[in-house]
């Protein structure tokens, strides 16, 4: 199996020591390069390739996000997993709209960077549990019974949907809703089709870009 080619762009040293041994640890992993600056990481990752970028939301000279959106639209194949102190919702948006795959708070860098790291590797997305369960919360806030939208989930679905974005497995939430796993499958198969999204991590992605829009109508609207 061929390693994870890595990219470390952090402009903190200790940050970037913390993920060397985390990722040392990882025999599927090889760090490739360092950058302390997001021009850095944007002239790195063109010449180095990495398959992932590990990238610090607040750099020097160019930050993160931006960062980021330059390394995706030269390479869409290269990842990118967002390092943050932050966890709001508004910050998330940003980043996920901006290409990253991953979005991971540094108070969980040692538990999940590894879970994190192969996750985007596979062409998937990975969000730290918290920021999760903050998009899936006002997703549920958002929506309610009464809504006339065809994209209206029913009050169990919204269960199922809030426990998978927890990732709870089919068994495992048969056995907290009291129901089969089967059924379980069922509801996650009408969430993915009503929602038009394949994972849950693409529904959260697509609650995002929907709250998004929101956002900046709200701001257009106040000014």
């Amino acid at each position: 199996m061929n390693k994870i080619k890595v990219l470390i762009a952090d402009d903190h040293e200790l940050i970037r020591q913390g993920v060397r041994s985390i990722l040392r640890s990882d025999r599927n992993a090889l760090i490739v390069g360092e950058a302390v600056t997001g021009l850095q990481a944007v002239d790195q990752s063109q010449r180095l390739n990495p398959d992932v970028v590990i990238m610090d939301i607040v750099m020097p000279e160019l930050d993160g996000i931006e960062a980021t959106r330059r390394i995706r639209n030269a390479n869409p194949k290269t990842r990118v997993i967002v390092l943050s102190m932050h966890d709001s919702e508004i910050m998330v948006r940003k980043v996920l709209n901006a290409g990253a795959s991953g979005y991971v708070l540094k108070s969980e860098l040692a538990k999940k960077l590894k879970t994190a790291l192969q996750a985007v590797s596979r062409g998937n997305r990975y969000l730290s549990d918290h920021i999760s369960e903050v998009l899936m919360n006002r997703y549920l806030q958002e929506t309610t019974p009464d809504d006339e939208s065809p994209l209206c989930l029913t009050n169990r679905e919204l269960e199922v949907s809030r426990l998978l974005s927890l990732g709870k497995s089919s068994k495992e939430i048969g056995e907290i809703l009291k129901i089969t796993a089967r059924t379980v499958d069922t509801h996650r198969a009408n969430i993915m089709r009503k929602l038009n999204v394949h994972s849950v991590t693409e529904l959260l992605h697509k609650h995002s870009q929907i709250s998004s829009l929101r956002f900046e109508s709200a701001q257009r609207l106040k000014s």
